[in-house]
């Protein structure tokens, strides 16, 4: 359950308040033209950031709005109204991004078009944006609205950092009620800032007499004077006022206007909302529990059909109710809204809880399920909210993780003082988001005990979801073995449960075997793993769960990357790192295991410094947060075999000692990692000359063919070797040449070995042929490390084989480059002395062969052959056929 899951068909329905929020609001009918801040405004386009900083009511965003639509002409602006669900950093940054692509400033194609934030968006996200945003072609204006409403820590330095570094072709503007957390001592100082705060926004005497008269109120100076004396110029007092006042009798309203919040409160209450017909006052009342209002959730709300006449007619007969698009949604102005909402609990406080639930069962029906869990918290339903957290769990792999976390806080939070089934799979889930696996592991224990007596209809989603939490928990503590084994019981389950009574099975299923492949890669079984691997990426295309394919191609790279196939598992794992980077998703633990299948090819091909790299990339993404320790742990491996690769041996001992602590902490990790982890550590031991410490360590190897085993048999060979005792090296290596193992890499190192051992016995034919048949396997993936490692001791026979010219020539030459110059290449003046033909018969020399037959295999004469004979003997300096052999291999010729 740990990988990711989104742009799944759960989620495919974008909220229209989503897409509304990123469309300009239209300025009310009565707008007075204030050129003074016009002018201060105009300087957004010049400075990084622009910010409209008052409390409520003071006209910000009826001010640029009015501003906007006079600059709209000759400039691009993006809009951005943001509420309490965007205090999150997926949140925030799709909201964010949606505005820009919804201005128009990006063209069809644009690398902006597939950022898709998820859990989090930091530095090196926003570097990302910045290089984007930097080609655009047409400077864009970006508004973001009610930007007091966000307070995350993440979200306001990942803002920071964009203002920072922000290209010319962005500027933005942020209207907010305070001054948000941000350097904006640091862009004042720079001339960066342009501020625009209560004492610009409030109006002036002759702005007031400006609004009043468009209202159509004939008032006197001094009527004037005092009305904007009493609400020190604050918009929203002066249209109150206006809209309140008598035009038969203007002073008697006068006198009731104050400067105060309570008596404005008190004011709309008995001059506008007791002027309402009640049927309008019921309406407002009852629509006042959610933020933004179509005619179809008016009419459940209401119980009444005629949502939409009741909408059109208070837009336009109260500047408080806004059209959103096109007369489809509406919004209240803020604090129209926070009035009736006070006013309902104190009328209707029993009806409040119910208005919840309907709108929480229409957003269900509409495909929100997150915007319903909160409305049912907030009528304390909370079996309505567990029940509806089952039908979107999905969600919580997904981007929207963050705010599905969110809107079941609440229920999590009761687990601790009420829990039960529901309270508890919150509590898991909340737990599981925020990587607090501990807790999770609890909840999860907890929850087993409710299962017996829940409903028939939510028991076996439950239990299914219980075991899936367990599988996450496993993941992290790298117990191979347990994922497998409780992947393999969801599967069955699913298998023996009606599709009815598990919705989202096609859902689970696709994550349970996908868990079961990657388990299964651990637990050594990679015909098995591929399979599932397979069947995983097909049933995740099918569902579109994008941010679980990734984690799926991701290990579907790392087991190519151990068997050998390099050239597939680097094309794989390159498009998921391609793809997160591209979709914003480069702090996500799903590519993790596409690091760790890049270094492993990398190293394969004997690029240390690559691979140690891409080993570093990996762990450093992991590190911020508690990750698949497997992965952990493969990486640091990887890691100590880079710095062996590099001849750096310090380094990678080191890295050991860190392998060999967190092997300590990680006591489920399983039996094959373990031996992957001491290869490594053989591997560095042999490095630095401790070749019988390296086969104390190692022992003897497993009877299975897993990826550690065949790895532990070649390195404990090499060591033998290193050892003295090439009889017992032979005896490991053996097996690992016979048909049916699937480990290219390890098998051309022991090919190598044997071709090693063969030369040293002077077995010349059976040393090239093991020699031939490693570079005929090494050459198809480049893998060439195991040509690295063993350095000097190939490089007469690389060089033979070069001379012979055979099949694969240019991978020898390209092989043999990677060696310093230094490397002896003694008689270099003798062999380009030797002519081609004496090269031939050279061959010939360590055989039984006489001249005559040597003479007939060649269809030559026996003198001919002799002739050669003496001038090979002249040119090598030797007195007989046994010397020239002799010389011959010393010169690297044999």
């Amino acid at each position: 359950m740990y990988q990711g899951y989104g742009g799944d068909r759960l989620s495919a329905a974008v909220p229209a308040s989503s897409t509304l929020r990123t469309r300009r609001p239209a300025s009310p009918p009565a707008v007075v033209r204030r050129r003074r801040l016009e002018f201060e405004l105009d300087k957004a386009f010049d400075t990084a950031l622009t910010l409209i900083s008052a409390g409520p009511g003071f006209g910000k965003t009826v001010t640029v709005t009015s501003w906007l639509e006079l600059r709209q002409v000759d400039h691009v602006f993006g809009w951005l109204g943001l509420d309490h669900t965007d205090d999150s950093p997926h949140a925030f940054w799709s909201d964010v991004l949606a505005a820009i692509r919804a201005s128009g400033v990006a063209d069809e194609g644009s690398p902006l078009t597939e950022i898709s934030p998820a859990s989090t968006f930091g530095a090196r996200e926003v570097d990302n944006l910045l290089g984007r945003l930097a080609e655009l072609r047409r400077q864009l204006v970006l508004v973001l609205d009610d930007f007091h409403l966000i307070t995350h820590p993440d979200v306001l330095d990942s803002v920071g950092t964009l203002l920072e570094r922000l290209p010319a072709q962005l500027r933005l503007v942020l209207i907010a009620r305070a001054d948000p957390v941000l350097p904006l001592h640091r862009l004042r100082v720079a001339g960066r800032l342009t501020e625009i705060r209560t004492r610009d926004l409030a109006f002036n005497q002759d702005e007031a007499a400006e609004l009043f008269t468009l209202e159509g109120l004939a008032l006197r100076p001094g009527q004037v004077a005092t009305l904007w004396r009493r609400t020190e110029g604050w918009a929203a007092g002066l249209r109150l006022a206006a809209m309140s006042l008598d035009r038969a009798d203007p002073d008697t309203g006068i006198d009731r206007v104050t400067g105060t919040d309570r008596v404005i409160a008190e004011y709309l209450v008995g001059e506008v909302l007791d002027r309402l017909a009640r049927v309008e006052r019921d309406f407002l009342l009852r629509t006042s529990v959610v933020d933004r209002l179509c005619a179809d959730l008016a009419d459940r709300l209401t119980g009444r059909d005629d949502g939409q006449q009741m909408l059109d007619r208070l837009q336009a007969t109260n500047a408080f109710v806004t059209s959103l698009d096109d007369n489809r949604w509406f919004s209240y102005h803020p604090l129209l809204r926070e009035l009736l909402r006070h006013q309902l609990t104190l009328e209707h406080r029993t009806l409040v809880p119910d208005l919840h639930r309907r709108a929480a069962s229409w957003l269900a029906q509409q495909g929100q399920p997150i915007e319903s869990i909160r409305y049912s918290v907030k009528a304390a339903d909370w079996e309505g909210a567990g029940r509806t957290l089952l039908a979107c769990v999905p969600r919580i792999l997904s981007v929207q993780a963050p705010a599905l976390a969110s809107a079941i806080e609440p229920l999590a939070e009761r687990a601790l003082v009420e829990p039960g089934l529901y309270e508890l799979i919150a509590a898991a889930a909340y737990h599981f988001q925020r990587h607090e696996y501990g807790p999770m592991s609890q909840d999860t224990v907890d929850a087993r005990q409710y299962l017996p007596t829940a409903a028939d209809d939510a028991r076996p989603t439950a239990a299914v979801l219980v075991d899936l939490f367990d599988v996450a928990a496993a993941r992290m503590s790298g117990d191979a073995a347990r994922v497998v084994g409780l992947c393999t019981g969801v599967l069955r389950t699913l298998d023996d449960t009606p599709r009815r009574q598990v919705p989202l099975a096609r859902h689970f299923r696709a994550v349970a075997t996908n868990n079961l492949g990657v388990g299964l890669i651990w637990t050594g079984d990679v015909d098995a793993a591929d399979r599932a691997l397979g069947d995983a990426e097909r049933q995740l295309v099918d569902l579109d769960m994008e941010l679980s394919l990734v984690n799926t191609k991701a290990f579907q790279a790392l087991l190519d990357a151990m068997v050998g196939r390099c050239r597939r598992a680097e094309q794989r794992a390159r498009q998921v790192l391609e793809l997160i980077d591209r979709r914003g998703w480069g702090s996500e633990a799903q590519g993790h295991a596409a690091h760790l299948a890049l270094g492993m090819v990398f190293s394969a091909r004997g690029d240390g410094e690559r691979a140690g790299r891409a080993f570093g990339r990996g762990l450093a993404a992991s590190a911020t947060q508690q990750t698949d320790r497997s992965i952990r742990v493969g990486l640091a491996v990887g890691s100590i075999e880079a710095a062996v690769l590099r001849s750096d041996t310090p380094a990678a001992l080191r890295t050991d000692a860190g392998v060999q602590a967190g092997i300590v902490r990680t006591p489920a990790i399983a039996i094959r990692l373990r031996r992957w982890a001491a290869v490594a550590r053989a591997e560095a031991l042999v490095a630095d000359g401790r070749a019988t410490a390296a086969v104390e360590l190692l022992g003897d190897p497993a009877d299975d063919r897993g990826f550690s085993t065949v790895w532990h048999r070649v390195w404990l060979a090499r060591a033998c070797l290193e050892t003295g005792a090439p009889h017992r090296a032979e005896d490991l290596l053996r097996p690992v040449i016979e048909p049916g193992w699937q480990y290219r890499e390890p098998v051309v190192f022991a090919r190598l070995l044997l071709a090693i051992i063969a030369e040293r016995q002077h077995r010349d034919a059976v040393a090239l042929k093991y020699f031939t048949l490693a570079v005929e396997l090494a050459h198809v993936e480049g893998i060439r490390r195991p040509f690295s490692l063993l350095g000097d001791r190939l490089v007469g026979m690389l060089r033979r084989y070069r001379l012979l010219d055979g099949e694969h020539t240019p991978f020898v030459v390209d092989v043999l480059s990677q060696f310093p110059d230094e490397l002896p290449d003694p008689g270099r003046l003798e062999v380009e002395n030797l002519t081609e033909r004496e090269l031939v018969v050279l061959k010939y020399l360590p055989t039984m062969l006489k001249a005559g037959e040597i003479a007939d295999d060649l269809f030559v004469s026996v003198n001919t052959v002799k002739a050669h004979l003496r001038s090979m003997y002249r040119k090598l300096g030797v007195g007989n056929r046994r010397e020239a052999v002799e010389r011959a291999r010393a010169l690297g010729l044999l």
